[in-house]
């Protein structure tokens, strides 16, 4: 798989999804990864990882606090999964261009998409499960494990609802979870690393310009990021106080 083809999945998904629905997007990348033969796969989490490390930048992440998303590291990475599924002209934008992000429409504070970092794994594993031991094997196999684990985790779940899955839904989520240790995704990426070529081609995309210094501070968003600051209250940004600053960002 090249980078066409990675940005391709991803904006199909955007067409026939709404942006705003997460669930549903991950649910037809999902099936969209599944579709694809294992190889391609493993690429496509491989070029997700590279386009992730090539926006961690300083600015960026300016840009992501001026927009009150985000300011800690694991923030950070989560803001940049969001990023990365928006699509290819919204990413090169925001990465070559961080403020430019003052033209994209979205609420403050939802940039965040962790687990679209991690929709692929669960795409490789279920897919690795099925072509492997077949449907009717891993059907027995839930079977199995909802009678020694069902009644104890349901009584779990049922303490402790949640709004977005109900509890035979988090039943099979934790189920699908325990593939994981037949099927490893890192270990696929490492046994087929992205060549060279496509690698420079992804990199050919974003400006080699300086980055700003790691020393930044929320003051300085007005420099770094005038549009975004503009747009997203100057006033409630520069409330922060050093000593919130240092208690909650790990940079």
């Amino acid at each position: 798989m090249d980078k066409g083809a990675f940005w391709k999945l991803i904006d199909e998904v955007n067409l026939e999804t709404n942006r705003n629905d997460k669930a549903a997007i991950l649910k037809e990348t999902e099936r969209k990864l599944m579709s694809l033969p294992v190889s391609e796969l493993v690429d496509w989490h491989s070029i997700l990882i590279a386009y992730h490390e090539l926006a961690y930048r300083y600015d960026l992440w300016a840009a992501c606090v001026a927009t009150h998303s985000h300011s800690t590291d694991d923030g950070f990475i989560d803001f940049r999964s969001w990023l990365i599924s928006q699509g290819k002209e919204i990413y090169t934008n925001a990465v070559n261009y961080p403020d430019t992000l003052a033209d994209v429409v979205f609420p403050a504070g939802s940039a965040d998409f962790e687990a679209y970092g991690s929709v692929a794994y669960a795409a490789y594993e279920k897919k690795m499960a099925l072509e492997t031991e077949g449907l009717s094997s891993i059907l027995l196999k839930y079977q199995s494990w909802l009678e020694r684990r069902g009644p104890e985790l349901s009584a779990r779940f049922l303490s402790h609802p949640r709004k977005d899955m109900s509890t035979d839904e988090r039943l099979v989520a934790l189920f699908l979870r325990t593939l994981s240790k037949d099927y490893d995704l890192n270990t696929a990426m490492e046994k087929q690393p992205l060549s060279n070529e496509i690698l420079m081609d992804i990199k050919s995309e974003i400006h080699n310009r300086p980055d700003i210094s790691p020393d930044w501070d929320a003051a300085d968003l007005p420099r770094i990021v005038p549009r975004l600051y503009e747009k997203y209250s100057a006033e409630d940004t520069l409330e922060w106080s050093m000593a919130d600053e240092e208690a909650s960002w790990e940079r």
